[in-house]
Parts: C-alpha cells; structure tokens; sequence
C-alpha cells in the first residue's frame, strides 16, 4: 500500500505497510504508548478479553489458531525538496494493525485519521487473510465509534445480531461494543 499526501512546507508525505518484526519493535512500542494516551480502544480490547475468557469456545478457538496471524505497521515517510543520500527522507510508524485467530484490530494516531489509512490497510489485511485461507474475520467496535463502524459497513462488516457486550474500564467509562463479522468464502 503506498498512498501520497503533499504536505505543508513542500514536505510529501507516503504511507505504507510493513510487517512487524524485531527490528521494529522498539518503534512499535513507542507508537503503542502514544495510542494508548490518545484513545481506550486498547482498555476496552483487554477487558473484553478478559470477560470472553470465562466463555471461550475451545473448538472454535483450535481451528482459528491454525491460521498464521500478522501485525503491520503503517508507516509515514517525509520527502523534502532538500533530501539526498547525506539527509534522508523521516520515516516513522502512524498506525498499526493486526490479525489473529480472525480478529481484526487496528489504531491509527489521531493526527493521521480521516485520511483513508484505515481503510487501506484493512483491505490489505483483508487480502492478506484470503491469501492464507481465513474464511472469515471478525472485529469488536464501540457503537459510539461512528467512524469506524461506516468503515466496517462499507468493507463488508456485518453486525453479529445478540453479541453486544458491555464493558466498565477501571476508569468508569461503561461502553458497549457490536460483534462483526466479514465472510471471505
């Protein structure tokens, strides 16, 4: 994915995905801190694992597990009119997304949203999963989210009917989240 956006100061900025990997992870951790600053997504995410555990279907999690899992990095790169060999372009991680035994996660920093990035890189996570075999992938989303779930609706997400579940984070915020599913058969 490679998508191109001028900038101010005649700066050009292109976004693409790279997988994650060691020598990224330093990078990765810093971006996760700051996501985790900007937005509770990653709260709600662990404390709805955390509930789901008490009722896992081990049978259904099996034969989800046997499907590779994979996390990118949406990368950003500067290009200056100024950049050479001796001055690089900057490059840097905006956003990260996954997926594992058919869940989808993504978080993209509040800066670069609105930009088309989740949209990107969901289809490519998506393209990604039909390579390897998923049949289908699914995803939890906040209802008050409306952004994200035109998102889903316009990729395909469709709505678990009855699997809405409520979440209280330590902090108070009580947030109910919709179950979605995408059939890739």
């Amino acid at each position: 994915m490679m998508v191109e956006y001028p900038g101010e100061n005649e700066v050009s900025l292109s976004y693409c995905l790279k997988s994650l990997d060691l020598q990224h992870a330093q990078v990765a951790q810093d971006l996760l801190a700051v996501l985790k600053q900007e937005s509770d997504t990653f709260q709600l995410a662990d404390e709805l694992a955390r509930q789901q555990s008490q009722s896992i279907d081990e049978e259904e999690l099996d034969a989800e597990a046997t499907l590779p899992a994979k996390t990118w990095l949406v990368w950003a790169e500067a290009e200056t009119a100024t950049d050479s060999d001796d001055n690089p372009a900057l490059s840097y991680p905006v956003g990260i997304g996954s997926i594992s035994s058919g869940e989808v996660g993504i978080a993209i920093l509040h800066d670069y949203q609105n930009q088309g990035l989740g949209r990107l890189t969901i289809q490519s996570m998506i393209d990604w999963a039909v390579q390897v075999g998923y049949e289908r992938l699914w995803l939890d989303v906040d209802i008050t989210n409306a952004p994200a779930r035109h998102l889903y609706d316009e990729l395909g997400f469709a709505v678990v009917p009855g699997a809405e579940q409520s979440v209280q984070l330590p902090n108070k915020r009580q947030a109910t989240l919709e179950r979605r599913e995408l059939s890739l058969v």
